[in-house]
């Protein structure tokens, strides 16, 4: 069927013969280059001296499972996870959390950075999140909402990290993914954190047979009811929930609304064609109509009634690169282009038009000393002090993109040569400022037709 599933014969996906030499090349590459992860044994006392004795005012963040701790241990700003109660629930939970992440290291994930074995806590020692949780960024900061460029950066993180997670043998499934589970660093990069209920897709492996379903309400697939329906299908429904999420800025089950679920208020819509109604209101929606339905119908091909037909991980974040390709990260002082701000300012804004330096920035107001440079990074005194904080943040998604793309098409070509979104054997080969019906279908499949050049119902007549 084309996906991983923990009932099957075997974990392993259906793919093509090419595909399968590839991956073999590349799996050999990877254990060639492989180093063993270490995870240190603090003391619990260390821990506990570390968080002023788990004091309120260390406090980050607190829920159903246990609390978590901001300390600095040997220099570094960590976070301490500890359990609710040592009951057999969270005990399992922190056992299983360990066990998962002392296996595997991306930075996609929140990973382990140690742990204390004591008889009072367990207690996880994990990278800190200086940012705080997604879900607080898109629910709680309504007074500056993060722009577009910003959103599917965010998304195409989180959508590689679950990438990560289900190319591993065997694959892991997370089951709990959900806004308040992606946790955003300094550099404002999301990574997926939380492992207490994923599970390894071992075929005729006990534990995964006698576990039962679990995750969040308005996250959890519906087609998960039994062990036996686990799958890696079952992350790509949560991600298209909160993929749905990003888009709306609506919490994915809101009693204040009607219907509460945003799935069963959002999938109508599209399949109406009425997709700027998703779109997060506090926002203008993206201004490439095409970018505008390609974000609807991912989502929504996520979160499809059948598992079988929705899209591998994989697949997402090949659509997601390519769009994130055409919306930028950031604005200066209103422009797409820091080049193209300058070169349209000429003098200093304080001598324009009031009204035009105060609508640049969604709504944000320039500050007094109008020569300032101001995006969605803040304020600074000029421009090159403003870039220098995408530095560090630029520079990952440069190393990912040289990864993921051929440096013949990609790497070495001056800007504005690049023809194509996406590699060739992507599903998602756009053309800036060309339909998408003059290329390639970018969701070529059996029975998917979706191009700029068709009608929006014709669009989304195949979710």
């Amino acid at each position: 069927m084309g996906y991983l599933s923990c009932k099957a014969e075997s974990a392993v996906s259906v793919i093509s013969a090419s595909k399968t030499t590839q991956n073999s090349s590349s799996k050999a590459d990877t254990n060639k280059h492989e180093k063993p992860i270490k995870i240190q044994q603090f003391d619990y006392c260390d821990l506990e001296a570390a968080t002023n004795g788990f004091s309120d005012r260390r406090l980050l963040g607190k829920g159903s499972h246990g609390a978590v701790y901001k300390a600095v241990l040997k220099g570094r700003h960590v976070a301490i996870k500890r359990p609710s109660s040592r009951n057999q629930e969270t005990g399992h939970e922190t056992d299983n959390e360990i066990e998962i992440l002392s296996k595997i290291r991306s930075p996609r994930l929140v990973n382990l950075l140690g742990f204390s074995n004591d008889a009072r806590d367990r207690l996880l020692v994990v990278e800190f999140m200086s940012n705080g949780t997604l879900y607080d960024v898109l629910h709680y900061n309504s007074s500056r909402p993060l722009n577009w460029g910003r959103r599917i950066r965010l998304a195409l993180q989180v959508a590689k990290a679950l990438e990560t997670l289900h190319s591993q043998k065997p694959p892991i499934i997370h089951r709990d993914v959900k806004s308040a589970n992606v946790l955003i660093d300094g550099n404002f990069n999301a990574k997926l954190g939380d492992f207490g209920l994923a599970l390894r897709c071992v075929v005729d492996d006990y534990k995964l047979r006698s576990t039962p379903p679990a995750g969040t309400m308005g996250y959890i697939d519906p087609c998960y009811v039994t062990p036996d329906n686990l799958s890696t299908k079952t992350d790509v429904f949560s991600f298209g929930i909160l993929l749905l999420e990003i888009i709306s800025g609506r919490k994915a089950i809101d009693v204040a609304h009607s219907p509460p679920s945003i799935n069963d208020w959002a999938i109508p819509l599209v399949k109406k064609g009425n997709i700027v109604a998703v779109y997060d209101r506090r926002i203008s929606p993206p201004k490439d109509p095409i970018v505008r339905k390609q974000l609807a119908v991912i989502a929504a091909k996520c979160v499809r009634s059948y598992r079988e037909r929705r899209p591998t991980m994989n697949e997402v974040v090949g659509w997601l690169t390519g769009i994130s390709k055409l919306v930028p990260l950031h604005t200066w002082n209103g422009f797409n282009n820091p080049c193209m701000m300058v070169e349209t300012m000429g003098r200093p804004v304080e001598s324009r038009n009031v009204k035009e330096s105060s609508d640049a920035v969604d709504g944000t107001y320039a500050a007094k000393d109008s020569r300032r440079v101001y995006s969605d990074l803040g304020f600074r005194s000029n421009l090159m002090e403003l870039m220098g904080i995408t530095s560090i943040d630029e520079a990952e998604a440069d190393a990912s993109c040289t990864h993921r793309f051929d440096n013949k098409r990609y790497g070495n070509q001056p800007r504005g040569q690049h023809k194509n979104i996406g590699n060739e054997n992507s599903v998602f080969g756009l053309r800036r400022n060309h339909s998408a019906g003059e290329g390639r279908e970018p969701f070529s499949g059996e029975g998917d037709v979706f191009s700029r050049s068709c009608s929006t119902s014709q669009a989304v007549g195949d979710i």
